[in-house]
């Protein structure tokens, strides 16, 4: 069973069901968001429902521009979700695994379409309660013959034994690549979260932390950062975890060619063999 809360301040802790589920509480990241203006927008268009929570859509409104992003769904008793990527329309999306360097050193330039396994088809990545993750492509026919493939898996962390780690970061920038959200409508658990930002907004990150705490999640950005919005549940065994979400918004490109749009995701992080390497593993989703 899955529920949704949407809260409009963050001024208390919320008290979650023991039961095995996920609930959503929206808070608002008030070290990223000055104008209070505009957090009144963004309370505007999002409001409470305590049903039971079977997935949760991402929608950016830039102006006259309303664009679904991404699509989170939830697995009913479980820990495990998946996140698609169904909206970002473009010929080719690459998957692999990349290492990134523990510490910022000088450039290092990694091809990720060249590293990568190439796909024509939409993806989606899911997170296993084992930490077991991998991406694959989504929008098969009923009797398409290779629906259980896995373009690329890795073994991380499980979410119940995080405190504070990095749980997936998905940047994009550009909006005129994703698909219009025509007949939104938040309805029977399958619930939408609205992003209303300024029109010369162009790059997006949503960073996920997660913990087994709600003070674990906090902080994550910048001192007496709170996330922009949160999950939260508990396993078949009780241990209760927290997903924080963070919305970093920019007006600069970070993209040097003419095409500015693109999408990258990163997820699944492994920092195994990080005393020997000084790197931790991740799986990426790149598309252009």
């Amino acid at each position: 069973m899955f529920g949704l809360i949407i809260a409009p301040l963050p001024k208390k802790n919320y008290l979650f069901s023991e039961h095995n589920f996920w609930r959503l509480a929206e808070w608002y990241n008030w070290a990223h968001m000055s104008s209070n203006d505009f957090l009144e927008k963004i309370r505007e268009d999002n409001d409470n429902y305590f049903g039971k929570l079977k997935s949760l859509s991402f929608i950016v409104l830039r102006g006259k521009e309303e664009k679904k992003i991404f699509k989170w769904f939830f697995t009913p008793g479980e820990l495990d979700f998946y996140i698609a990527f169904p909206y970002f329309k473009t010929s080719q999306y690459h998957c692999g695994i990349v290492e990134i360097p523990e510490k910022l050193g000088k450039d290092e330039v990694f091809d990720a379409v060249k590293n990568g396994k190439a796909s024509t088809i939409p993806v989606k990545f899911s997170y296993h309660k084992d930490g077991n993750v991998h991406f694959k492509q989504s929008n098969f026919s009923s009797d398409a013959t290779n629906k259980w493939e896995k373009l690329t898996q890795i073994k991380a962390r499980p979410v119940t034994e995080m405190n504070g780690e990095p749980l997936f970061t998905i940047r994009f920038e550009g909006l005129s690549k994703f698909e219009n959200a025509t007949k939104r409508k938040s309805r029977n658990g399958r619930q939408e979260i609205i992003l209303r930002i300024p029109e010369d907004i162009i790059n997006f990150e949503i960073k996920a932390y997660a913990g087994p705490t709600q003070e674990s999640i906090d902080n994550q950005i910048k001192e007496a950062s709170i996330p922009w919005f949160q999950v939260s549940g508990h396993s078949a065994e009780g241990q209760p975890v927290f997903i924080g979400v963070y919305a970093i918004l920019s007006r600069k490109s970070h993209i040097v060619d003419s095409n500015k749009n693109g999408l990258h995701i990163l997820v699944g992080f492994d920092s195994s063999k990080i005393n020997e390497t000084g790197r931790v593993k991740s799986l990426y989703l790149f598309a252009r």
